[in-house]
């Protein structure tokens, strides 16, 4: 089931945040009949942002930038990704927003074109983190890991290293796997000797650290790290206009000079934007392929005893 854009959602607030900003960005273009964006925006739970303040981000840029300016935008929200692709496949929205994950398992690289991802400070590179107590990825088995809850690339990440190093599912590696709202709790769980083990993003264990500069002491090993360019995408359908995209998406690159953008992006926590390829999505398929490849040698193994 859809809604538009006055009914807002429980959200992923950085898929959010890729939503409002290709809004706003076309909201400042020329005004043309036939310029309309129909944009899919893949819902889900999060924690960084509450939905009231996320509801007033939104009321307050779109009130002042439509009061500006006038282009048709209409947004959709999901529960349902096949639903979203679905509506894709129809026509029905010409772009998409959603984690890199979702959009790797659902959507091919052919059908999507150029849109932009979030730059981190600090990087989006999942690493797997500990102190002294755990010496390499081949020491693992019996420990306890904290790792962000809902999220599905660390777990697709984690699970491939237990499949590959272990042969076994990661319920079967760790005594403990603690779910926790952010990264900065995960890291805590480490350093007051509540797990062995934290998977973090880096951008996220930074922010740790500046809160808690000794954080390092008990933290400051990685033991495994998945470099990640991006995690949060937002894509135009290729069969949109190459020159709407590109007048639409030129303004991407500057959005953090001038101070309107640069209040956006702190407002969301993040740092700037790039543009960005469908092309980037194909190391989420590689992660995802490899973790079935596995999963089902394993199965395969097991039933054989």
């Amino acid at each position: 089931m859809t809604s538009h854009a006055r009914t807002l959602p429980v959200a992923f607030f950085r898929p959010f945040a890729l939503a409002l900003v290709l809004a706003l960005l076309l909201a400042a273009l020329p005004v043309c009949a036939e310029d309309t964006v129909r944009l899919g925006f893949l819902q889900g739970s999060r924690r960084e942002m509450s939905h009231t303040d996320v509801r007033a981000a939104f009321d307050l840029w779109a009130q002042e930038m439509g009061a500006r300016f006038e282009v048709p935008i209409k947004v959709s929200y999901y529960l349902d990704i096949n639903e979203m692709r679905q509506d894709f496949l129809l026509g029905k929205i010409n772009g998409v927003t959603a984690d890199a994950l979702s959009l790797a398992r659902n959507f091919r690289i052919d059908e999507l074109a150029e849109g932009y991802s979030v730059i981190m400070q600090g990087s989006w590179n999942l690493e797997l983190r500990t102190g002294k107590q755990v010496k390499d990825a081949g020491n693992l088995l019996g420990k306890r890991i904290a790792m962000l809850d809902n999220d599905a690339t660390a777990e697709l990440f984690l699970e491939t290293l237990c499949l590959r190093d272990y042969a076994h599912p990661c319920a079967q590696v760790f005594t403990d796997v603690q779910k926790v709202a952010t990264s900065s709790q995960a890291a805590m769980r480490l350093f007051f000797g509540n797990a062995e083990l934290a998977l973090v993003p880096r951008y996220g264990y930074e922010l740790a650290r500046e809160m808690n500069p000794q954080l390092d002491g008990k933290a400051g090993q990685v033991v495994s790290e998945m470099p990640l360019s991006g995690m949060y995408y937002a894509f135009f359908s290729a069969k949109v206009d190459k020159e709407f995209r590109r007048r639409t998406l030129r303004m991407i690159p500057t959005m953090h000079t001038y101070p309107r953008g640069r209040q956006l992006l702190e407002l969301f926590k993040m740092d700037h934007l790039v543009i960005a390829d469908p092309s980037e999505l194909k190391l989420f398929q590689q992660m995802d392929r490899e973790y079935r490849e596995l999963k089902t040698r394993v199965e395969r193994k097991e039933r054989r005893k």
